[in-house]
């Protein structure tokens, strides 16, 4: 997942994001355990029933396992290889997504808020993304964009993600808590970004604020580069640059994102209103195959269960290709049935508009929608410990 994110890019990585059971509240953490989602061989239908046309009635029931769409249909997916996109890495590479008669069209993705027009627009049907200042003012102009899909939640234990420090720093004893910070260069992507609410975040339980440190910008690529020469003091970062430069021996995970904002909601997937409404059995199933997927990766991350499986699809479909970084590189965690934290998603919303970032607030009960994790959730079934 070596991307550079460039300034005003959305978080997708992780990347990571989703907890609640219901769109106000915050979900639980996940049980930390957990059945593993069948694998049925690519392309294959393991009923045996007759394939169905898209448009077909897409009611829970009227869509059931095994009956592919015929003929497929493209579903055209704007994300950045992460490792938060492990969920949709194993449902592509077990043949999920082809047996619900789905073909994916990778379409690249650098800078997301660039890509809002062309999911509005329908030129896109999904978009990996972050909740920053970019997403709610395009919803604010009449972008019509559905929040429908977990991808990276900051759950309380995971280490992924967070602020580094530079080694030295630490091991110099210069850098031993928060107050600390003061007068560092520290970094996060871009003005307006939920990396720069984490760093507030974290600030703010010495009492301090922004304008106690020096404000620095940059991709996660580049702040490895600002750690390793030294003209850095440290940084947030996402999977696996933190692990990278911790491997490398010039920076110290200093603090994990879930420490500083335990079930964030870095990470995760949009639709467009015309893939939501207008292909509606599409999406239903999209969101059912990526959901097989996400929990079969949770299950790997968890319990090991096809841990090597899912390594080789990572690297397969990443720019990390070394074995032995991903018993190193902690994994982003994720709500394994799909559903968004409505609560965490309001919150950057919240904070984002106290300065300025987002003019107008957007009423976020129509624009996250839980009826895509709910449909594949009640097909499936909770997901089990």
């Amino acid at each position: 997942m070596f991307w550079i994110a460039r300034p005003g890019s959305l978080l997708a990585l992780g990347v990571l994001v989703a907890l609640s059971c219901a769109p106000a509240t915050p979900a639980s953490k996940p049980s930390a355990g957990g059945g593993q989602s069948s694998a049925v061989p690519s392309g294959g239908n393991p009923s045996g029933a007759a394939p169905t046309q898209a448009g077909d009635s897409a009611s829970a029931g009227a869509i059931p396992m095994g009956q592919p769409l015929r003929p497929p249909v493209v579903v055209r997916a704007a994300t950045t290889p992460s490792l938060s996109n492990g969920g949709r890495y194993v449902a592509m590479e077990r043949g999920y997504f082809e047996e619900e008669g789905i073909q994916i069209e990778d379409v690249p993705s650098d800078t997301s808020t660039q890509l809002f027009p062309a999911l509005a627009a329908g030129q896109i049907d999904l978009l990996a993304g972050g909740p920053t200042a970019g997403l709610y003012n395009a919803i604010a102009q009449g972008i019509p964009v559905r929040i429908v899909l977990d991808q990276w939640t900051a759950y309380p234990g995971n280490e992924a993600g967070g602020l580094l420090i530079r080694k030295d720093l630490i091991d110099s004893g210069r850098v031993r808590e928060v107050a600390d910070l003061r007068g560092l260069r520290i970094s996060y992507t871009t003005k307006g970004h939920t990396t720069q609410k984490l760093v507030s975040d974290l600030l703010a339980t010495a009492n301090l604020t922004l304008s106690d440190i020096q404000e620095v910008e940059l991709t996660y690529g580049d702040l490895n580069l600002a750690l390793g020469s030294g003209n850095v003091d440290g940084g947030i970062t996402i999977e696996p640059f933190g692990g990278r430069a911790v491997a490398d021996g010039y920076a110290v995970r200093w603090r994990a994102w879930p420490e500083i904002a335990p079930y964030d909601n870095p990470a995760l997937i949009m639709y467009s209103e015309t893939f939501a409404e207008q292909k509606n059995e599409v999406a239903k199933r999209y969101a059912r195959a990526y959901i097989r997927g996400l929990r079969e990766y949770t299950d790997a991350r968890l319990k090991g269960i096809n841990r090597e499986f899912v390594i080789a699809a990572f690297q397969k479909h990443t720019a990390l290709k070394d074995r032995a970084l991903y018993d190193i590189v902690p994994w982003p965690s994720s709500n394994p049935d799909g559903r968004v934290n409505a609560e965490a998603i309001a919150a950057v919303q919240d904070w984002l508009h106290e300065r300025g970032y987002v003019p107008t607030k957007v009423d976020l009960s129509k624009v996250i929608d839980n009826q895509f994790a709910d449909f594949a959730v009640a097909q499936l079934g909770p997901y089990q410990q």
